[in-house]
């Protein structure tokens, strides 16, 4: 974990420039999509690059203390559901069957009542409504079914007795849940991504936000304001998350997703990446927000590489405002 944190914590991740050291990732499974031969460039060692100068005393202290935990291998990351692993472990087994994932999953009512949801959604809506988990998990199919529940369960690893902190959490859910739901839509569309691997990019594509609420857990307001929480969030959220995913070995292409997110000038290469589906989405959802900054938003990186059209007010993805319908089903799936 040490050196892949040292990789993550140095160095800018503002361009997307290839590097002569290159380092690769165990993963459970080969990525469906495109990208199969996805290599993240490293990332060179530079704490200082943090860029903490500006940070109140507050915010500074938590992120440098991240940060030593970090370099003294001590991070206090959460870990993937059992739930998940289990799902992920038996997917894995050749042998395993619909019925052997049904016992595993009706075990969460929560979970089950969603995947059911999900199956009845306009990602696989059928002729006839599903009415049982066994029905869902034969619509969905077996790997997609993996994928779905990792991101179901996530919001399932953190509770907290602070209102503020239930308050984030809850927003956090609510962003990434609509990034996801846009990220299927758009996989549909492009055809060389599987709705399900592009649902669950946008699910965990702030997931280094979770680690972070999981440190302040710990401190009152007094301790760490909200304001302190949010600068902290800017300054880590994108390389804790990369993190976090390649300790939970998914493949290399989520914890890029995670990685640049935001990084909106990140010149796309000559496939199309997960990473390229969240950016979209997220530009999307920013189109309508008042305080978001402006933006061309047709001549954006992303946009233009998976040659998409703007709406008739110009300020959104046309793909997305036609089929807003069928998002908010998605997104109604996913809801807390």
């Amino acid at each position: 974990m040490l050196s892949a944190f040292r990789r993550l914590f140095g160095g800018s991740n503002n361009t997307a420039a290839p590097s002569d050291a290159s380092v690769t990732h165990e993963s459970e499974t080969a990525p469906d999509s495109a990208g199969s031969d996805w290599i993240e460039p490293a990332i060179v060692i530079a704490e200082s690059e943090l860029d903490l100068a500006d940070l109140p005393d507050a915010a500074g202290a938590f992120v440098r203390q991240i940060a030593r935990d970090a370099l003294n291998d001590e991070l206090k990351l959460p870990i993937m559901h059992e739930l998940a692993l289990a799902v992920r472990r038996k997917t894995l087994d050749p042998s395993s069957s619909v019925s052997d994932l049904t016992l595993i999953i009706q075990t969460d009512i929560a979970i089950t009542t969603q995947l059911i949801q999900m199956a009845n959604s306009p990602l696989y809506r059928g002729y006839e409504p599903i009415q049982s988990l066994n029905e869902a998990i034969a619509r969905i199919g077996m790997n997609a079914v993996r994928d779905i529940v990792t991101g179901l369960t996530i919001k399932q690893i953190f509770a907290t007795e602070q209102p503020r902190l239930r308050r984030r959490m809850r927003e956090w859910w609510e962003h990434s849940a609509r990034v996801a739901a846009n990220c299927s839509i758009l996989a549909r569309h492009e055809g060389g991504i599987d709705p399900e691997r592009a649902l669950l990019a946008g699910l965990i594509h702030d997931i280094g936000e979770l680690a972070i609420i999981k440190y302040a857990n710990g401190l009152t307001e007094e301790e760490l304001s909200s304001e302190s929480l949010a600068e902290a969030i800017q300054h880590l959220n994108a390389k804790l998350g990369a993190l976090m995913l390649r300790q939970w070995k998914l493949d290399e292409e989520f914890a890029v997703a995670a990685l640049h997110a935001d990084n909106f000038n990140r010149q796309p290469d000559g496939v199309v990446r997960l990473v390229d589906l969240v950016q979209v989405a997220q530009l999307h959802l920013l189109s309508v927000v008042p305080s978001s900054r402006s933006r061309n938003l047709g001549e954006a990186p992303p946009v233009k590489h998976l040659g998409l059209s703007l709406d008739e007010s110009g300020k959104g993805i046309a793909l997305l405002s036609d089929a807003r319908h069928e998002i908010e089903k998605v997104r109604a799936a996913l809801a807390i």
